[in-house]
């Protein structure tokens, strides 16, 4: 029953990844395209290293900028708190660009845009909350990139030319900062809209497949796992059985009671079903006080052990109706049959739908098996005849 759940959260989860993969990848193009503009200044005289210098440089930057997408891409994100791994991303481009600025002083004010794609990603990825912290960050790099030159290069700092790049570069950042403010609250705003109608369309979805009063499957969803079911095992080396369940002279209750009561049974019936079977297993109500357990990777044998471990929690199950009504305990007749390869769903249903009959005519409080039925002289199914009223009472017993 949690399969549909878990193969819902592996979408999702993959969903995120590749989102995250494609950002990270934003990202290192972004830093990719900072190279080039290092390599075509360094050409053009503007960073003064050597060739062999430049190559070690550009070979320890591009190894950062291809590391985050391998991490992303092997999974190894989902260790951390942070899977998009966005702090160490802009952590990591603010070093470089900070470092790249110190290197060619005489470019500085163009170098200053990567700063400013760096405050860009953040505005997209942080609460605005944030964004002041981050644009603080920003000043402080570029603060240190020219406290840097001042002190460790011999290279002169033109300071009206500098002091004009800092004064746009600051209003840049702040323009930037409360800009990106209105969009974050924009962002959030929209994103708790989209958490408002995810809930309403998980809302929708769990109406149109499950039943209202169990919270079971219902008949058109169980359709859709006997179709997937029926795709495993016509693929080969995949079994599945099926089972017809009905509790015994449950209209006794509804006649005695009243609906109400008769429908607080059925919630009861249902959360026993859920309980008793296994994970991977799925149940559904098809009407009245009639199920479907359909049992994955499970051939007859075992299916029968599960079903009587099933009748077997049914019968002591005791259920409290309210002060006014006595307790109320009940019994159930199980049918079941295994899936024949490129059989059809009507086929096998049916052979369970014989098998819960023979059961009924057993005696009730039964499970019989195809097995059973094809090795028995048992009656074909016919419409169920009234039953005595004392004989129909036996099965509504009082705690």
């Amino acid at each position: 029953m949690e399969m549909d759940s878990q193969a819902a959260k592996a979408a999702s989860r993959q969903v995120a990844q590749k989102l995250r993969l494609r950002r990270s990848l934003m990202a290192a193009g972004a830093g990719f395209a900072s190279i080039l503009v290092l390599m075509v200044a360094w050409y053009l005289g503007y960073v003064f290293w050597s060739p062999i210098e430049l190559i070690a440089f550009l070979l320890i930057v591009s190894v950062g900028h291809l590391l985050f997408p391998w991490i992303i891409f092997s999974g190894r994100n989902l260790r951390y708190s942070d899977p998009s791994l966005t702090s160490s991303q802009l952590g990591w481009h603010l070093a470089i660009g900070t470092y790249v600025m110190y290197a060619a002083p005489e470019i500085r004010s163009l170098l200053v845009i990567n700063l400013l794609l760096i405050m860009l990603f953040a505005v997209f990825r942080f609460h605005p909350r944030r964004l002041p912290v981050i644009a603080l960050i920003l000043v402080v790099a570029y603060g240190l990139a020219v406290f840097a030159q001042v002190t460790f290069s011999p290279i002169d700092i033109h300071w009206p030319h500098e002091t004009l790049t800092a004064l746009v570069f600051l209003l840049a950042v702040t323009g930037i900062c409360l800009l990106g403010g209105e969009i974050g609250g924009l962002r959030m705003a929209l994103k708790n809209r989209n958490a408002h109608l995810a809930l309403a369309m998980q809302r929708i979805e769990e109406l149109a497949v499950t039943d209202e009063l169990t919270g079971l499957y219902n008949r058109r969803h169980l359709m859709r796992i006997l179709k997937r079911q029926k795709g495993l095992s016509d693929r080969g080396g995949y079994e599945f059985s099926i089972g017809f369940v009905d509790l015994d002279f449950f209209k006794q209750v509804n006649d005695r009671f009243g609906h109400g009561v008769g429908d607080q049974v059925l919630a009861k019936v249902a959360s026993e079903i859920r309980h008793s079977l296994r994970d991977v297993d799925y149940v559904a109500r098809i009407g009245g006080e009639e199920f479907v357990i359909v049992l994955a990777q499970t051939a007859e044998l075992e299916a029968l052990r599960i079903a009587e471990r099933l009748r077997a929690d049914i019968e002591r199950l005791i259920i409290e109706v309210g002060e006014d009504h006595p307790t109320v305990k009940l019994t159930t007749s199980v049918g079941i049959a295994q899936y024949a390869p490129e059989e059809s769903l009507e086929n096998v249903m049916a052979r369970a739908d014989q098998a819960l009959y023979a059961a009924k005519e057993c005696g009730r409080n039964c499970i019989i098996g195809e097995t059973d039925l094809q090795a028995s002289a048992f009656p074909e199914r016919r419409p169920e005849e009234d039953l005595d009223e004392e004989v129909m009472e036996a099965s509504v017993r009082e705690a």
